[in-house]
């Protein structure tokens, strides 16, 4: 009979498969524990969602936790692979630079032992579904160039949006209208970080079923100078001098309208389109956080 692992780590096909695999194994190695692990290299993100969608619906009889190695694009491929799956199938996160914004919302941990790691408990996490994509930390709209992972500071990326001549768009939040005007950019978070180390909701959840909304209007170059550091440090709500030029609240949906083709970034995933309906799926998942370090 075949042994399946217990322990599936998915990391990026481009990646240096001995930098990213040698600490792992030479980790388990240490541990002297008889679990059973092995690796999958995915092409894209949406490789990874149908290998680990087609692993659980192989194998429902299998406990397996599937340990997302790399970018929050290929984590969000993970997690979307695991919607709908039993609570035996879990995410992980593997991330010993510090760099993976799932892992960064939980301060404190080591997602670089693999030790802490098996020593870890699951717990449901929320997720933001757009159309029929899904995201794990943030969905954005006017960062195109950071949230894309591309290695843009913020404000090359906001500048990118400012020369843009199409920015309005009608957004509706669980169902209202909002008067946002025109707008520069919009930050829906379910997480408190977005890829490219944005802290663009420092106060939100994964797991209480709401999305921090953040929309900021098109302003004055030299006034936009003062919003970005805000923006980029997770200060923006407590400045009062910008309650005019922003856009503030917790939501459970959002639906955005455009009469042009726009592009909205989902944990890194471009998604185009002219319509766009997003509501979070609480307790979506379930994610295995590592133990605290005694």
């Amino acid at each position: 009979m075949i042994s399946l692992p217990r322990y599936l780590f998915i990391h990026d096909a481009d990646a240096d498969p001995s930098a990213l695999r040698d600490p792992i194994v030479r980790q388990w190695k240490e541990m002297d524990r008889g679990v059973d692990y092995d690796f999958y290299a995915a092409s894209c993100p949406e490789d990874a969602l149908r290998h680990v969608s087609l692993y659980c619906d192989l194998h429902p009889e299998l406990d397996t936790c599937f340990v997302a190695c790399g970018r929050d694009a290929l984590t969000a491929g993970v997690a979307a692979g695991l919607m709908g799956a039993d609570e035996g199938k879990t995410l992980a996160v593997y991330d010993p630079e510090g760099t993976n914004s799932l892992a960064r919302y939980y301060e404190g941990r080591d997602f670089g032992s693999i030790p802490l790691l098996l020593a870890g408990s699951p717990s449901g996490i929320d997720m933001i579904r757009i159309n029929n994509s899904y995201a794990v930390n943030a969905c954005t709209f006017g960062l195109e160039d950071l949230t894309g992972e591309k290695g843009s500071g913020l404000l090359q990326s906001v500048s990118t949006s400012l020369r843009r001549s199409f920015r309005s768009v009608r957004i509706s939040a669980d169902g209202v209208p909002l008067d946002a005007g025109s707008i520069l950019l919009f930050t829906l978070a379910n997480g408190r970080y977005a890829p490219g180390g944005l802290l663009c909701a420092p106060s939100a959840s994964n797991d209480d079923g709401r999305m921090d909304l953040c929309i900021v209007r098109n302003m004055a170059p030299t006034r936009l100078m003062k919003v970005l550091p805000l923006l980029a440090g997770g200060g923006l709500a407590e400045e009062p001098s910008l309650a005019s030029d922003t856009v503030l609240r917790k939501i459970r949906s959002l639906t955005v309208e455009s009469t042009k083709d726009i592009t909205l970034m989902a944990d890194g995933i471009a998604l185009k389109g002219r319509e766009f309906s997003i509501r979070l799926v609480p307790s979506a998942i379930r994610m295995v956080i590592p133990a605290v370090l005694d």
